[in-house]
């Protein structure tokens, strides 16, 4: 097995190598189309189609943006938790949907990015569904834990073997400090997914925008202690901001 850390478009895409064929954590940004394929033929001398699986731990653009874009190049299976009803249904999902993508674009313009298409469809359609300590189908040495918080139906990835953890977005990094995301729309749930992680003490921890760093108790403690109370969702994000603005405006 070999893991490789390709820079997408505005996170980190991990992708795990073996010689029967290819394992990708999550599904990147539709930006990203491109440098999967040039890695694939580049970097490792295969051809694109020896993707065989593409997680989603959750639908914002930089996780499942690229996967319908993957689907139909290499036939890949996707994959994903269980969960009850799509996460952009309805006019409110759909509205959430463009202020996830203008939130990409923005994160993307703060990282010196060019303005990329990054639209994908809302509706996810994935091949499976697994349940909490199921494996991956075709790379049985890794399962799935559930981690919601960030949003209602977040996975995780863990390698016991490798002693590898993946949690996507359930942890970040602001001014090389781990915290929560920005958006945390179910705070208990979060904390609990957090506390979840002491299982894994001494993993090597992979996220979606922070470098791979050994997991400590103590650090779970600290992000425990100073995740959110009260639900943090695009609207709360976007009253703050807003907030601020004016406030700068009115001095």
């Amino acid at each position: 097995m070999k893991h490789h850390i390709i820079q997408g478009y505005i996170q980190h895409i991990h992708l795990i190598e073996y010689d029967h064929g290819c394992l990708m954590l999550d599904g990147g940004c539709r930006a990203d189309l491109a440098t999967i394929q040039d890695f694939f033929i580049t970097t490792l001398n295969r051809p694109v189609t020896d993707l065989k699986v593409v997680m989603v731990t959750h639908l914002h653009p930089d996780h499942a943006g690229c996967v319908a874009a993957l689907k139909q190049l290499t036939q890949c299976t996707v994959v994903t938790g269980t969960y009850t009803g799509q996460w952009y249904a309805g006019w409110q999902g759909r509205l959430e949907h463009m202020v996830d993508m203008g939130l990409a674009l923005w994160v993307a313009a703060r990282m010196g990015k060019q303005r990329q298409n990054i639209w994908y469809s809302p509706m996810l359609r994935e091949d499976q569904q697994l349940q909490d300590g199921d494996v991956v189908p075709g790379f049985e040495d890794w399962h799935i834990i559930t981690t919601p918080g960030h949003t209602d139906r977040d996975i995780s990835l863990v390698n016991p073997t490798e002693k590898l953890i993946y949690v996507a977005d359930l942890i970040v990094s602001v001014k090389q400090q781990l915290c929560a995301p920005i958006l945390v729309c179910f705070p208990d749930q979060y904390k609990s997914s957090l506390a979840r992680l002491k299982h894994y003490i001494g993993y090597t921890l992979l996220m979606a925008h922070v470098k791979p760093q050994t997991l400590h108790e103590a650090q779970i403690d600290t992000l425990i202690n100073h995740a959110p109370s009260s639900p943090k969702t695009n609207m709360t994000t976007m009253s703050r901001l807003i907030k601020g603005k004016l406030a700068q405006y009115l001095k």
